[in-house]
């Protein structure tokens, strides 16, 4: 009997189709777990690179050594604090805009009156921030929180610096550190200006509003940018001048549209609105007794600002110390007038002539200053005790060279000024009360509505319709803030004849 075999059946289309689908399936459902586990994998290492990384800004925060390095230490930390210690810069490199924006501006501060030097050139170069966004960084952590910090401390600095002033000789560093009351917080600032579509220009919005700081930094901008480009060669002691003046101005806080101008070096005085601006020019201290910077506002004005004193007392007490000393009147801030109101200067003739008939003479006295404040004096508060005024002696204002008073202000067409003032100020019915109170000589007082700010300024370099223009530095104060700006380097002569 034969063996029996059993045949071997070929299978169904069917049945192979669904093998294969069968197959697929199995194929598919692997490549989905390795794929998810996969991702958790690299998830969990970017999240441990992530907290390693905060970890150590963390360490960095309360390093010594790391601390005495940055040039605003604590306004650091509080910007870390507000963030939970997260890192800011150290991002993808799709997401590197705000970084590469951050190291653009520190390529540019020179257009800004500022020295590279001062923001950790040597930690921020472009190398160290490629090799942050490489996938085959050879940057250890430490030295990746190294880079975070100072460009945190940098961006913070150029904050404070072209806000506040670098060298603010009434806002130091530390006190700015601390936080100014009332006053811009670099930290919380930083954080917005991150998160804005454009860093760079959200940090340049915290410059002066000042019109000569606009000016100058326009022109500081095209000389250090496209003159530079095109080869044209500015000379050094210029871009210096520029941004020694640049830096006097951010010592101003003053937001206003409209406002009084004083500049000492240019002896003018500009008053700006919205719509125009006036000019005037102006009479200032002597280098003995110099006229200082500040800021204030003018509150009122005041017609016959002085005490004009009793007849007895200017010739039985007065005169006889005159005839001694033609200065005493001067020295004493006293001014002796004939009856037409006429200034009266005082020499040998004229103590001969006002003997002969002194009751035809009188003085008038005003405590502060000067000797004349003529017919209206603009009052805005201080500490030196000194204030705008009107003067008898107008010949000077024919002079080049306007620096002989004991501090105060002389402004020329005072009673022009002082109506204009009223008319802005919403009191232009008033303009006709002034006129005649400085015309009679009586004393009257009126009071602004709105305050007007007033700054003092020293600069020895303006823009003046588009053109720069060089005053001399009459108080010799040039070298001083160049030596503080430019430390070691070679000091150029910044005397202007």
């Amino acid at each position: 009997m034969k063996p029996q075999y059993r045949a071997l059946t070929t299978p169904k289309k069917d049945d192979t189709k669904t093998i294969l689908i069968i197959g697929v399936v199995i194929l598919f459902l692997q490549l989905a777990f390795h794929l998810t586990v996969g991702a958790k994998s690299l998830e969990r290492t970017s999240s441990l690179g992530k907290d390693s990384l905060n970890y150590q800004l963390s360490i960095h925060l309360n390093n010594p050594a790391i601390i005495q390095r940055l040039n605003f230490p604590n306004t650091v930390k509080r910007f870390y604090e507000q963030s939970k210690m997260e890192t800011n810069w150290l991002r993808s490199e799709e997401n590197s805009g705000p970084t590469v924006m951050a190291m653009l501006l520190l390529d540019c501060v020179k257009q800004y009156g500022l020295q590279p030097r001062d923001y950790h050139p040597n930690v921020l170069t472009y190398d160290k921030m490629h090799s942050l966004f490489s996938a085959n960084t050879q940057l250890s952590a430490v030295q990746k929180i190294e880079f975070e910090l100072m460009l945190t401390d940098a961006m913070i600095s150029v904050i404070n610096n072209l806000h506040y002033g670098a060298f603010n000789p009434t806002l130091s560093r530390s006190s700015i550190d601390k936080g100014v009351k009332e006053g811009l917080q670099a930290d919380v600032f930083l954080h917005e200006a991150t998160n804005s579509p454009n860093l760079r220009e959200a940090i340049l919005t915290v410059q002066p509003k000042i019109d000569q700081y606009k000016q100058l930094q326009g022109y500081m901008k095209l000389i250090m940018g496209q003159y530079t480009c095109d080869s044209y060669e500015t000379p050094e002691q210029e871009i210096r001048t520029i941004a020694i003046n640049m830096e006097r101005l951010r010592w101003i806080s003053m937001e206003n549209s409209s406002y009084l101008h004083v500049n000492i070096p240019s002896f003018k005085l500009t008053y700006y609105t919205p719509l125009k601006t006036a000019e005037y020019k102006v009479v200032v201290g002597k280098a003995s007794t110099l006229t200082p910077t500040l800021v204030s506002v003018v509150s009122y004005l005041e017609t016959a600002p002085d005490w004009r004193i009793p007849n007895k007392i200017f010739i039985n007490e007065l005169l006889p110390r005159a005839q001694k000393n033609f200065a005493y009147f001067e020295n004493n801030h006293m001014a002796v007038y004939n009856q037409q109101e006429i200034f009266v200067p005082i020499n040998a003739q004229t103590i001969a002539k006002i003997k002969q008939n002194p009751t035809k003479y009188h003085a008038r006295q005003t405590a502060g200053c000067e000797n004349a404040l003529g017919k209206v004096v603009f009052r805005f508060s201080n500490a030196h005790d000194i204030y705008l005024h009107d003067t008898p002696e107008q010949q000077y204002f024919n002079q080049n060279k306007r620096a002989v008073s004991h501090g105060c202000i002389r402004v020329s067409n005072a009673e022009q000024l002082a109506a204009i003032l009223l008319q802005n100020d919403g009191q232009e019915n008033r303009t006709i009360d002034l006129k005649k109170a400085m015309s009679t000589y009586s004393k009257q007082k009126f009071a602004l509505k709105t305050p007007l700010p007033i700054i003092i300024t020293y600069l020895t370099i303006t823009v003046e319709d588009g053109l720069l223009v060089k005053h001399a530095d009459i108080y010799l104060q040039d070298k001083v803030l160049e030596s503080k700006m430019y430390k070691a380097e070679q000091l150029i002569s910044t005397t202007i004849k």
